[in-house]
């Protein structure tokens, strides 16, 4: 009887031995370190996980997170209300850890939520999954906005992902504001939000774009369809803008955003010089996130 029950014992050890590995197993990526948070806002601005603070320009479709799992792109377009310069308008989140799935949002007047292409969350405030490995919450709770900014209406979507990855997103009129947070990877990462290799000397804008090349390769592309993107980036500084709007711009930042100093007043005024005025509240950061 004893030996019976040994090699039965025996025989399930080496089945188990047998049997593949868990699929979700092959679809996850190690993290190490603690979480960090990354940033978009204006035309647009980004503040890396290690806190580097590059200026893209051009309009397309750009990586923001590419590791081996994560996928997550972002849209950059041109409007009528910002002179010709680019803001970011819509991100794309995809990739082996989705399960062939994705999520993107979109601004108010311009854009959509969507799951797989097909939109959700078209009431406010309204929550929601997709299928089934990421949920969705649409309400105005958050601090992507300085709460100084309290007249200003806001409507965020917050994204719950798998391996941890949380993402934020304001909708604006014809722009959105970004803050994603996830832990580093072991086996490294890269795109418009830095390589979070704890560096931040490392993330500057030319470096970035050496190490990422140019758009989103078609092949890779989680947006349905490439924008019309202009070839050639309009690349302005806040030398282009005129004394007496510069001076206009600095007084409305400052009003708006009294906690605001070093990039994020400089950011406002850049924004306000080259958008409007309407970016000195939506370009608000709290200053604990910058």
């Amino acid at each position: 009887g004893g030996a019976v029950c040994a090699l039965l014992l025996v025989g399930v050890f080496l089945l188990v031995l047998a049997l593949p590995a868990a699929k979700t197993s092959t679809m996850m990526s190690i993290s190490v370190g603690p979480s960090g948070d990354c940033l978009l806002w204006g035309d647009p601005h980004v503040e890396t996980f290690d806190h580097s603070f590059p200026n893209f320009y051009g309009e397309g479709e750009y990586w923001l997170v590419k590791e081996k799992t994560v996928w997550i792109q972002v849209r950059f377009l041109a409007t009528p209300y910002t002179n010709g310069l680019a803001e970011t308008h819509q991100i794309s989140v995809g990739g082996p850890f989705m399960n062939g799935h994705s999520v993107a949002v979109g601004p108010l007047e311009t854009g959509q939520i969507t799951c797989d292409g097909q939109p959700i969350l078209q009431e406010f405030p309204s929550k929601g999954p997709c299928a089934e490995v990421a949920y969705l919450d649409y309400n105005s709770e958050g601090k992507i906005v300085d709460n100084a900014q309290g007249s200003l209406e806001k409507r965020i979507v917050h994204i719950e992902l798998p391996e941890r990855v949380h993402i934020q997103v304001m909708r604006w009129a014809n722009h959105i504001n970004l803050k994603i947070t996830m832990h580093p990877r072991l086996e490294g990462q890269d795109g418009y939000c830095g390589n979070f290799n704890g560096e931040a000397g490392d993330d500057d804008s030319d470096q970035i774009r050496t190490r990422m090349g140019g758009m989103v390769a078609p092949s890779e592309l989680l947006f349905h369809h490439e924008s019309e993107a202009s070839t050639v980036p309009q690349h302005l500084t806040i030398a282009d803008c005129h004394q007496q709007q510069r001076e206009h711009a600095m007084q409305l930042c400052r009003s708006m955003q009294p906690q605001a100093g070093g990039v994020l007043l400089d950011s406002c005024v850049f924004d306000l010089c080259f958008g409007g005025d309407q970016y000195a509240g939506e370009d608000g950061l709290a200053e604990s996130e910058a």
